[in-house]
């Protein structure tokens, strides 16, 4: 009996860059909090709603395990990396286009914990 040996090469590789996206979903914004402090002039009691709303979208979807068994893994792990990144991008362009960057900020931050949370499960 020979056994296949099976090469997980890209699934490391994938494995790799979910937690490099995590991290960076992570502790980003954190990064930014004194910034938005004094550009957007969000209260400090405001910007630590950044934190509660990205770990409880991140706990929501740890929760919802029936729907990547139904949508199946491969889509799953897609949609996390296309959620941390428009969620990514969203903190950078959002804030100034919407009349109040509270809003803009707080909408990237859920978008990126969504993606978060996904990688997080898988």
């Amino acid at each position: 009996n020979a056994v296949k040996k099976t090469n997980y090469h890209k699934t490391k590789i994938a494995c790799y860059m979910g937690f490099i996206t995590q991290a960076i979903a992570a502790n980003f914004a954190p990064l930014l909090f004194l910034k938005f402090n004094s550009d957007y002039h969000i209260s400090l009691g405001n910007i630590a709603r950044y934190p509660l709303s990205s770990f409880s979208h991140s706990f929501w979807l740890i929760c919802s395990v029936p729907i990547r068994d139904h949508i199946g893994y491969r889509v799953c792990i897609v949609a996390s990396e296309i959620f941390a990144a428009l969620g990514l991008l969203g903190l950078a362009f959002l804030p100034d286009f919407l009349p109040d960057p509270f809003i803009g900020i707080i909408c990237s931050v859920i978008v990126y914990a969504i993606g978060s949370g996904l990688i997080e499960v898988l």
